[in-house]
Parts: C-alpha cells; sequence; structure tokens
C-alpha cells in the first residue's frame, strides 16, 4: 500500500511540475510575442489528458488527484499573480 501511495505522489508531483513548466512557457512566448496568452486549468486539463494518453505510468494513476493537482495550481497562481500585481511584498506572500 506504501508504495502505491508514493507512486500516486510521484505522479501528482510530476503534472504539478508540468503545469509549472507550460505556465513558463506561455509566460515566455507571450512576452516574446507581445501578446497576452493564458494558461488556465483548461488548458492544463487539456494537456493532462493527452499526457495521460501517451504515458504509461501516468494513466496507472487515479486521475480525480490528478486534476484536483491542476485546480490547486491554477488557485496558487492565481493568487501569486494578484499578489504580485496588489506589490505585496514578497515576505508576505
Amino acid at each position: 500500500a506504501g508504495r502505491r501511495l508514493e507512486a500516486e505522489w510521484d505522479r501528482c508531483r510530476w503534472i504539478w511540475n508540468e503545469c509549472v513548466a507550460k505556465s513558463k512557457q506561455v509566460h515566455v512566448q507571450g512576452k516574446a510575442g507581445g501578446e497576452k496568452l493564458t494558461c488556465g486549468p483548461a488548458q492544463l486539463d487539456k494537456m493532462l489528458t493527452e499526457v495521460r494518453r501517451v504515458t504509461p505510468w501516468l494513466a496507472e494513476g487515479a486521475s480525480v488527484p490528478q486534476q484536483q493537482v491542476i485546480r490547486d495550481f491554477a488557485t496558487s497562481r492565481a493568487k501569486a499573480l494578484k499578489d504580485i500585481k496588489d506589490r505585496l511584498p514578497a515576505h508576505r506572500r
């Protein structure tokens, strides 16, 4: 049971890291092109669906916790962007 839980955690952590990478990539592309691109939960859900389709070890895990990781990431990112926009000092974020 411990190994399965650890494997599930590894998959969720990998998804979080992919969300971070995708978000950074979209930000850089938008900045380079002078346009405002978004990377919200809908785009990340689409990414998850595609990755689960071609990545067997990811598809072995439950989709619900993986989708929750995306929702949590989106909430976290929105709060971080709001704090930056509001010029909240880094030590209070």
